[in-house]
């Protein structure tokens, strides 16, 4: 079926707070679906094991996934790391779908990039959609009696451009900001939060007899 607008498709989907784009004719419509849980908190944990074994696991957790290392302080038990890159591992920013022709394809809005039509000036352009994310993720980990405390605080970046071939500049270029627990938004609409799993890099690297606190 064609000819159906964008805000059926969110309708249809029964998704509060979308927006759609109708092109007309033959075109795909789009709608945007936001995330659909509230920002995940991932809490600390208690470890029945001294600092100093805590702090080298969670250290060269890190370093295996790739993050550079910013600060590195066993004595004071601070890590504070960074990751550069593609933000779909750790940020949830919904969804982009497309109906064309009785189809949906779903695309995720964290996609590091995705093609999508759109109207500009009058007529239909191709235009490339990119997003990058920059997290500082810092880790303290304490002495607590004969066992060790860890908790985790993340600070996203996250930058969102739309690029347009025939374009000298792009036809977007935002950044936001936001923290652990925390949810921010595009000026366009796109809403974009942490999905737990930046800061679960530390508590992977924790023996099972951790829990959270």
């Amino acid at each position: 079926m064609r000819g159906r607008t964008g805000i059926g498709v969110c309708g249809a989907l029964a998704v509060g707070g979308c927006f759609g784009t109708s092109f007309g004719g033959d075109r795909p419509e789009m709608a945007y679906l936001p995330p659909s849980s509230p920002p995940a908190v991932v809490p600390g944990a208690y470890v029945g094991q001294p600092p100093f074994l805590v702090y080298g696991n969670v250290l060269d957790r890190l370093v295996q996934h790739g993050l550079e290392i910013q600060t590195s302080d066993q004595a004071a038990g601070r890590i504070v790391a960074i990751y550069w890159g593609d933000p779909a591992p750790y940020i949830d920013c919904g969804w982009i779908v497309t109906y064309d022709d009785d189809a949906l394809e779903s695309t995720p809005a964290a996609a590091p990039s995705a093609s999508f039509e759109r109207r500009l000036n009058g007529r239909i352009v191709d235009v490339e959609r990119e997003m990058d994310l920059n997290a500082v993720l810092s880790v303290d980990v304490s002495e607590r009696g004969s066992a060790t405390v860890v908790r985790t605080t993340s600070e996203y970046s996250l930058t969102k451009k739309a690029l347009a071939p025939d374009r000298g500049r792009p036809l977007d270029d935002e950044t936001i900001r936001f923290g652990t627990g925390e949810t921010a938004s595009f000026e366009i609409g796109t809403t974009c939060q942490p999905n737990g799993e930046f800061e679960r890099l530390v508590l992977d690297a924790l023996p099972a007899v951790s829990f959270g606190r």
